[in-house]
């Protein structure tokens, strides 16, 4: 199995309902979707998903169908974290990632870390779950243990 897969087109549909509903200044960018097999961990904590600015090697293979131009952004989320999701975390995994996308003045996508500002919004957009991210965290940890168990 390839530790990389394309989304289904469910995926896809959320995503682009964010974009529209939440990131309206990104409709016209061009984002790649990929599911990642493979359980990360960043400073002890399980990566639900990430999201990385695509180089310009990235943007020439890519160019063409979907992405005329190529893709400029690449969006990996945790295939297992997508599966146990409800609706409502999926979209929040979602908009976490698109609060790093960043297009300067002149027109220059770039990766922002996190800021005061990101937080406060997150937290104000999130008030009627906001332990969300930790609550999802958690659950898909305790699913890759256990599997990782069955495995033994």
């Amino acid at each position: 199995m390839n530790r990389y897969e394309d989304v289904p087109g469910d995926l896809e549909v959320v995503f682009k309902k964010v974009v529209r509903e939440r990131f309206p200044g990104l409709i016209n960018t061009n984002f790649k979707l990929l599911f990642d097999n493979k359980k990360r961990v960043q400073k002890g904590k399980i990566t639900l998903a990430s999201i990385e600015l695509a180089s310009e090697k990235i943007k020439y293979f890519s160019s063409g169908g979907d992405a005329p131009e190529g893709y400029d952004y690449i969006v990996v989320i945790d295939k297992v974290a997508w599966e146990y999701a409800h609706e409502d975390d999926r979209e929040r995994v979602l908009s976490h990632e698109l609060c790093h996308v960043f297009i300067d003045e002149k027109g220059k996508y770039k990766i922002v870390n996190h800021d005061i500002e990101d937080f406060l919004s997150e937290i104000k957009r999130n008030a009627d779950k906001p332990n969300w991210g930790v609550e999802l965290a958690t659950l898909i940890s305790s699913i890759y243990e256990q599997s990782e168990e069955e495995k033994k």
